[in-house]
């Protein structure tokens, strides 16, 4: 590393110059700690080697053995709950139907659809908005109504 070359490390989101020692003295730590957490996270391969493929692809656990489904179960792991696919396509399409019919609201039904699902108070979306809130409670229904017809 080149002697003249200004080091800098990040102290409470503020890069702080420093010299090439406290530099290296600084950041060797986490170095090593980053190469240590790669090394773990490697499989092994029968012979106890790390492997050195695709870890997304690979069928091994780091200490060499096959994962199973079975096995898990035998060590005492609980199964999560089953995954229904349909419902994930129904939700997602939904979703994507929703999308398409918040965007066809004009803008100022859309500002208030979006001020009505923020999580304030009715009361605080009303004043930013600058109406009554009565007047933001019967809006929104009026347009939650519109968008249930327009997802019928």
């Amino acid at each position: 590393m080149p002697e003249n070359k200004q080091r800098y490390i990040e102290i409470d989101g503020e890069s702080v110059p420093v010299t090439e020692e406290v530099y290296l003295a600084y950041k060797r730590p986490l170095w090593a700690e980053r190469k240590r957490y790669e090394r773990e996270s490697r499989c092994r391969d029968e012979n106890g080697n790390r492997c050195m493929d695709d870890c997304r692809l690979c069928d091994k656990k780091r200490d060499g053995g096959d994962l199973s489904f079975e096995k898990c179960v035998e060590d005492g792991h609980e199964a999560a709950d089953t995954f229904d696919l349909s419902e994930y396509v129904e939700e997602k399409l939904l979703k994507e139907a929703l999308g398409k019919a918040v965007a066809s609201l004009t803008d100022d039904e859309r500002r208030l659809i979006e001020a009505a699902f923020n999580g304030k108070p009715e009361r605080d979306n009303a004043a930013e908005l600058g109406i009554h809130r009565n007047t933001f409670v019967y809006r929104r229904d009026r347009i939650v109504a519109k968008l249930r017809e327009m997802l019928t």
